[in-house]
């Protein structure tokens, strides 16, 4: 565990599956060309979301997103080599599949329009970044909480992603311990 200034971690998930039935049929429809490790990523955020108590329609508009990942879209990115060989793939049907997609769709799926970052790197180097970025826009009222989720494939087909609700830290703590090795643990 590290500790970080100003910040507290008020709720956090973790899935290591896509789970669509967490979400309304809609959202589904809307970003149904989304790679797995979205969906798995918004799983993750839905259960940190859930676990904080935080009330979605109150402040949506003040939560902010950052991901961290290395693993590109695998599932999507091995579809497309399949169809490269027949000569045909659709730009349409991977609009939601790029590795920006992982915090998109969770943006897409809470209504969340804070700032958004997307570190295209491993969790062990990315996550001190993203915690930074995240306790910066705290504490200057750009966001009033912001998420942090890792996306990381495993073996043989597994993912996991963990994911965490930040806010500011109590009155009188200035130091809170947010579970870094957690999130960027291998599994």
């Amino acid at each position: 565990m590290s500790e970080w200034s100003g910040l507290a971690m008020v709720g956090r998930g973790e899935s290591d599956a896509p789970h669509p039935e967490m979400f309304e049929a809609k959202i589904r429809s809307t970003v149904r060309y989304a790679d797995p490790s979205c969906w798995i990523t918004a799983a993750a955020v839905a259960l940190a979301i859930k676990d904080s108590g935080i009330a979605l329609d109150e402040c949506c508009h003040e939560i902010g997103v950052v991901t961290v990942s290395d693993d590109g879209p695998r599932a999507s990115m091995a579809e497309v080599e399949a169809l490269g060989t027949t000569g045909f793939s659709s730009p349409l049907r991977y609009a939601a599949s790029s590795p920006g997609a992982i915090v998109g769709v969770s943006c897409i799926a809470f209504g969340l329009r804070g700032p958004t970052l997307n570190f295209t790197m491993a969790p062990s180097d990315g996550v001190p970044m993203a915690l930074a970025m995240c306790q910066g826009w705290i504490s200057r009222s750009v966001a009033r909480f912001m998420v942090l989720a890792t996306y990381q494939d495993g073996s043989e087909g597994s993912a996991l992603s963990r994911a965490v609700v930040l806010g500011p830290s109590a009155a009188g703590n200035t130091t809170t311990t947010v579970p870094i090795e957690w999130l960027t643990g291998k599994w």
